[in-house]
């Protein structure tokens, strides 16, 4: 596809506004529309990315300038939003999780496969720098053979979301802060280390005001053998850290990817390593851009994503069941 590539913005909110950003940033790509249900929510991001608001979703789809969607709305909407596009060829970008049920996901992704449309699942978090770094010594072999995957994703954010916020909505955010946050430990942890086998969750249910689970924590179990734990709560202090210890040696991404260091079985101790800081936002909205112009194929598609999906599915039946669930 020669020229500029024509994107539309569906989900005007903070998030939409952080994935038009990078949009600009890229030089290769314009926001040209952009949706939401709320009139002054459309004018106010129109006139910040210099794009024209529409009325409605049908309106939006049916624009020819408009080559891919970037969707950054409720988890629940995905779906619906998903098999519109692809039905209007349009290819899809979609923040995560792909869906909120596994059922959901395989539609959303046989839509996009019968469309012959690129579907990608905004789950930039295994492109930090530092996490490609791991990633390498994984392949290396420098940690040797991996025991245990350990990662805690903690936010404030649910002390700060007003009442009515769909964050705070249990049908959209099972498990709490599990929905928004563990999806991305997920996903890296499977990039690391292949299929999750089992899951068991313990999860510390709403009290008070407090709408959606406080705090969860998660065992699991990958096909490989190795294990790994994941907690996570929108009730306490920002923080951010995961790693991953093998017989050799251990990593430590720490402070949200901002450092890496490395402890050696045989070591003086922590070694901080180098890093080049990247935005893997950007890069993955960059890599959308070159999927539509046919230049790749997204790293995380909906094969990935719908992954990820299942595995937030069997969390929540643990949650339910008080049993480990395995994942076929």
């Amino acid at each position: 596809m020669a020229g500029e590539i024509g994107l539309a913005s569906i989900g005007l909110g903070r998030w939409g506004g952080q994935l038009a950003e990078r949009v600009q940033a890229g030089k290769r790509a314009r926001i040209i529309t952009c949706y939401a249900r709320r009139p002054d929510h459309r004018q106010a991001f129109a006139e910040r990315f210099s794009c024209h608001p529409v009325g409605s979703l049908e309106e939006l789809l049916a624009d020819e300038k408009v080559a891919g969607v970037l969707i950054a709305t409720s988890h629940s909407s995905h779906r619906q939003l998903i098999e519109a596009a692809a039905l209007a060829g349009k290819h899809v970008f979609v923040e995560k999780p792909l869906t909120l049920t596994l059922a959901e996901a395989k539609a959303a992704v046989a839509a996009t496969e019968a469309a012959g449309v690129h579907l990608q699942v905004g789950h930039q978090r295994r492109k930090f720098a530092a996490n490609r770094k791991i990633k390498s010594m994984l392949d290396e072999g420098t940690l040797g053979e991996v025991q245990v995957m350990e990662s805690v994703h903690t936010s404030s954010n649910g002390m700060k979301m007003p009442a009515e916020a769909w964050r705070r909505k249990p049908e959209e955010s099972p498990l709490g802060s599990m929905t928004s946050l563990a999806v991305h430990t997920f996903d890296t942890f499977m990039y690391f280390g292949g299929p999750i086998k089992r899951i068991f969750t313990a999860t510390r249910a709403p009290r008070g005001a407090i709408t959606i689970d406080e705090a969860t924590a998660l065992t699991v179990e990958f096909a490989s053998g190795v294990l790994g734990a994941i907690t996570t709560s929108f009730f306490v202090p920002d923080l951010v850290r995961l790693s991953v210890m093998g017989t050799a040696g251990a990593a430590f991404n720490d402070d949200d990817s901002k450092k890496l260091s490395i402890v050696r079985l045989d070591g003086p101790g922590r070694e901080p390593i180098e890093l080049v800081a990247n935005d893997p936002i950007e890069d993955q909205l960059n890599e959308f851009v070159a999927a539509i112009a046919g230049e790749a194929t997204p790293e995380v598609g909906g094969r990935e994503g719908m992954a990820v999906v299942a595995a937030l599915e069997a969390a929540v039946k643990s949650s339910q069941t008080g049993q480990a669930v395995a994942l076929d």
